[in-house]
């Protein structure tokens, strides 16, 4: 009797605990369903499942470099009177390194804080024609001559921005934008000028040139506000470390500069400003 009774409260006991087992998985399986929105499921192996929590944080460090290639919104000028209009050109590259730290708080949220300096070297140039008096022999004549007009901006900033990133779960690409306020390091412009009209020179002190520099002015950089927008990609090199690319798009909030100070001469410069485009590669560590 005691052998009967024995099997008979094991087999209760099997039965019991396989209806837990089965109770326990029905539950979890309808919680998951339950609530896609909390939950990323992803077999890993057959039969295992890993639940990832969206309490989870992450923060993530990265050093950049990568380049500008800026546009004059706007004019500036020089005591000449000579207005460049900017337009987008392969003269106009200038260069950008920095560091970020990315704190993502949700599998499709993160904050960026970005600390860098860039280069928003810019060249513009045009012709123009000028009654100008020249020597012919023994006399003094007054002739068009055609000249080319160059302004070349020396102006830099070290810039720091907030954004906000959002990046799709279990995708490695994000978009993110925010505002950058930017403190000018650098800002000058010089202005050069050359003869393009044919056996034409300039006769100083005896040496002919047929270009020469007519002046070096100053201008008091104003603090940089823009609205940034970007997209990058972490691709995975090894376990926490990523290259990091990122195309960036800088619009401008505010003007470059009042005035220009050429030679002791105050310009008013209205509406000059800098747009800014920068791509950049970076080395990614998720650091916790």
């Amino acid at each position: 009797m005691t052998f009967v009774r024995l099997r008979f409260l094991l087999a209760i006991a099997m039965l019991l605990s396989s209806f837990l087992v089965a109770s326990a998985q029905w539950r979890t399986t309808n919680s998951i369903r339950s609530y896609p929105d909390r939950y990323e499921v992803m077999s890993l192996l057959p039969g295992d499942i890993n639940v990832y929590s969206p309490d989870q944080t992450t923060i993530f460090v990265t050093g950049f470099l990568g380049l500008n290639h800026n546009s004059n919104m706007g004019k500036f000028r020089t005591d000449c009177d000579c207005e460049f209009t900017g337009e987008f050109s392969l003269k106009n590259i200038g260069a950008v390194i920095g560091a970020d730290v990315t704190y993502q708080f949700h599998p499709n949220w993160a904050i960026i804080g970005k600390a860098y300096y860039d280069n928003k070297h810019s060249k513009e140039s045009y012709e123009r024609t000028i009654e100008t008096p020249i020597k012919l022999g023994n006399i003094v004549a007054i002739r068009p001559i055609d000249y080319e007009e160059s302004g070349t901006v020396s102006l830099s900033y070290f810039t720091v921005g907030l954004f906000g990133r959002w990046q799709p779960r279990l995708a490695r690409w994000y978009i993110f934008a925010g505002p950058a306020v930017g403190l000018p390091s650098s800002s000058s412009i010089q202005h050069d000028q050359a003869i393009v009209t044919p056996e034409v020179t300039y006769q100083e002190i005896g040496i002919s040139e047929t270009k020469r520099t007519v002046s070096t002015a100053d201008f008091t950089g104003k603090l940089r506000m823009e609205a940034m927008v970007g997209f990058g990609y972490d691709y995975i090199v090894r376990p926490r470390w990523y290259i990091n690319p990122e195309i960036r798009v800088g619009y401008p909030l505010t003007q470059t500069t009042a005035t220009v100070n050429d030679r002791g001469k105050t310009i008013d410069i209205p509406d000059w400003k800098v747009l800014s485009v920068q791509f950049s590669i970076g080395l990614k560590y998720e650091a916790f």
